[in-house]
């Protein structure tokens, strides 16, 4: 288990204005294939990132601003998944006011695939292309525990919790045999004696290894799983 906060990290500010991109590393590097996880936050204030695909599973989180992803709105609560090979996109947002989305994957790529110029790798090598795009909304109450939100038959899921003053997510009821990520998208948790505020990141090897989560004056979190295996 890994816990990194917004404080722990440095902002890289990449591009020009009116077509920038300041990239905060969370766990590895955005930019270099580390052994190990991935996980960063971007703040996109470039008008569109083009369709894509990565050769890895990885799910998106957006945390603040407001834009689009595909054919969906893309405001704070969109949780996103998509399977190795599965394109998506484009990402698009007015740069007054940016798209700020987290970029979570447990194994590292720095491969960007873009489409149509790829279709032919993307034919190649994709599987079951499998993808979903999902609001954390007003079916998780405060106080109902973990919400499933999305879900796909290599069982990558999402879920949406709330969670009221002092309350706890008990994780250990949850799915076990899966690793992931939890974020804070609102609120704050305590947790291992740390303070987790709004775009805090905790990565687990699996869900049941994940410390106590309580919520100061309340909290939203997103729980996310990747595959097995």
């Amino acid at each position: 288990m890994q816990i990194v906060t917004p404080d722990q990290t440095v902002p890289e500010v990449r591009g020009y204005e009116g077509n920038r991109y300041t990239m905060v590393d969370y766990l590895g590097s955005y930019a270099e294939e580390r052994p190990g996880e991935q996980a960063y936050l971007v703040r996109q204030q470039a008008p569109e990132l083009r369709p894509h695909f990565h050769e890895v599973d990885q799910f998106q989180v957006v945390t603040a601003g407001e834009g689009t992803l595909g054919r969906d709105r893309a405001v704070a609560g969109v949780l996103h998944y998509t399977d190795a090979y599965t394109s998506y996109g484009p990402i698009c947002t007015d740069p007054e006011i940016g798209l700020s989305y987290f970029t979570l994957r447990r194994e590292p790529t720095t491969g960007v695939n873009y489409m149509p110029e790829e279709r032919a790798k993307r034919a190649r090598e994709a599987g079951r292309s499998e993808h979903f795009t999902v609001l954390l909304d007003d079916r998780c109450a405060v106080g109902a525990g973990l919400q499933e939100l999305g879900r796909t038959s290599r069982d990558a899921a999402a879920y949406g919790v709330r969670l009221g003053a002092g309350e706890q997510l008990d994780a250990a009821t949850g799915p076990a045999g899966q690793g992931g990520y939890v974020v804070v998208l609102g609120g704050a948790v305590t947790a291992a004696g740390q303070r987790l505020g709004a775009e805090s990141l905790v990565s687990f090897a699996d869900a049941p290894e994940l410390p106590e989560l309580r919520a100061e004056r309340g909290a939203t979190l997103a729980v996310l799983l990747f595959p097995r295996g």
